[in-house]
């Protein structure tokens, strides 16, 4: 789960919660309300039908009126001293309601076929009536009155009520999970921008930083955090790239002597001493020079990854590679490898010629060196708006599909005694591969095992030559 995610959740669950609490009271009070109001109504009816029966003969005479007025309402009216029912409404006379205590309030459901009266039932014929038992003195009698109503339009209301704030926090929850979210990548923009510009410092690019806008929140904080980092990172990775350089251009000159003494040595026996010490001598001679290379290979890698920029000169892509083409034909031809070559007559591109010229030369060595006796090199050129291919092909034992991301990673060999029987190094991919991507370009392996070998390199062209 994302943080984003968390955030919007985190909000939508506080906000909910406050709004679920807040219309829990709102509710209560709503609910309580209408109660308040239908005793009022009750106690003032009941007082009002008081005053009808026992003011007079003439608002006796009124009772029957008043009773047709309201018939909804259930009143029974007692004498307190006798204890007996001075008068009913209609609704009394219709339907029997256990009164409750004196003074107190109720609520009482009961069940009313439709066909004695309709009061709004429901399917199963149940009424709820809101109660009320007062006492009242009139004059210098008291009396005991008992009035109810139906609460059915009221408890209606109460459920549709119900469905609107249920609704309500619903389309509440939706709309803050929606703001929430929104806020949360407001909020979390700085880190996206960080990461982001976090993932563009590799190592080929490690004097970048993350830029600082001033603040003292604590996403500036992070990013100052990072930019030591990456600082201490950079100055650890050029201290080992130096040690690296220094190291092999140290070891360069002691193995030259070493080379040059065997080769005195072998030179000064001669035919007189025994073959097996000129066999050793000669294993000697074959592994010095396989470490000169080693350490010349280490040498070119070290400077290039120093590096961050080539020469901007123009050349002619082609006329380097038929130079080098006929040079790798004396190789080619002994083993009775055909070289097929299609290339435009310029391709021009910008950049440093001598590396250039060694990483194309790595190519067509591993194109002559892996291949099988009597198989096949193609080399074609192509052009395009803004830059141009050379496709690098050969026939030979190719590379397994699982190894094949790794051939560009220093010191990898596919096979080791194949490696080591042509006197491979296993740098020669990873110094091309630094080169191309020096000058702008990038280079593609592909391969399949017991056939074939193609190597892509492209390249941007020479930018007087783009046409407008």
């Amino acid at each position: 789960m994302t943080v984003r995610l968390k955030i919007t959740l985190l909000i939508t669950a506080a906000g909910f919660l406050s709004s679920l609490v807040f219309s829990c009271i709102i509710l209560w009070e709503m609910l309580e309300q209408p109660f308040h109001l239908i005793d009022a109504d009750l106690e003032s009816a009941a007082r009002r039908a008081v005053q009808i029966v026992f003011r007079g003969d003439e608002k006796r005479g009124s009772v029957a009126q008043w009773s047709i007025n309201d018939e909804r309402y259930w009143l029974e009216i007692k004498d307190q001293d006798s204890n007996k029912s001075v008068y009913r409404s209609d609704l009394a006379k219709l339907i029997e309601i256990p009164e409750p205590a004196l003074g107190s309030k109720a609520t009482i459901s009961l069940i009313v076929p439709r066909e004695q009266i309709d009061l709004g039932q429901d399917r199963r014929n149940e009424v709820t009536f809101r109660v009320r038992k007062l006492k009242i003195s009139l004059g210098a009698r008291t009396f005991l009155v008992c009035a109810g109503r139906p609460m059915e339009n009221l408890e209606e209301e109460f459920w549709d009520t119900l469905i609107g704030v249920v609704s309500g926090l619903v389309f509440s929850g939706l709309l803050l999970m929606g703001i929430s979210y929104f806020m949360a990548g407001f909020i979390l923009k700085p880190v996206r921008i960080i990461n982001e510009q976090a993932r563009d410092i590799s190592e080929k690019h490690l004097d970048r930083r993350i830029p600082i806008s001033g603040g003292r929140d604590e996403f500036n904080t992070l990013a100052q955090t990072l930019n030591k980092v990456f600082d201490r990172l950079q100055h650890a990775f050029l201290r080992q790239k130096r040690l690296l350089a220094d190291a092999s251009h140290e070891l360069k000159t002691p193995l030259t002597m070493m080379r040059l003494a065997l080769d005195q040595i072998r030179s000064g026996i001669g035919e007189t001493r025994p073959d097996p010490q000129a066999e050793s001598l000669e294993w000697m001679t074959e592994q010095v020079l396989r470490m000169e290379r080693l350490v010349k290979s280490l040498l070119d890698l070290s400077s290039l990854e120093i590096e961050a920029a080539v020469a901007k000169d123009s050349i002619n892509l082609a006329e380097m590679l038929d130079s080098l083409i006929a040079d790798y034909r004396f190789l080619a031809e002994p083993r009775d490898i055909d070289i097929n070559v299609t290339l435009p007559e310029r391709l021009e591109v910008e950049g440093d010629a001598e590396k250039l010229h060694r990483a194309f030369s790595n190519i067509l060595d591993n194109a002559v060196k892996y291949n099988m006796d009597g198989g096949q090199i193609k080399i074609a050129g192509d052009l395009f708006d803004a830059g141009l291919t050379i496709i690098i092909s050969n026939t030979g034992p190719g590379v397994p599909e699982a190894e094949i991301p790794k051939v560009f990673d220093q010191f990898y060999r596919v096979d080791q005694s194949r490696s080591l029987r042509h006197g491979g190094s296993g740098l020669g991919l990873a110094i091309v591969k630094r080169i191309i991507e020096l000058h702008g370009g990038n280079v593609k392996f592909e391969s399949r095992q017991g056939g074939w070998t193609r190597v892509t390199v492209s390249l941007p062209r020479y930018q007087e030559n783009i046409p407008a």
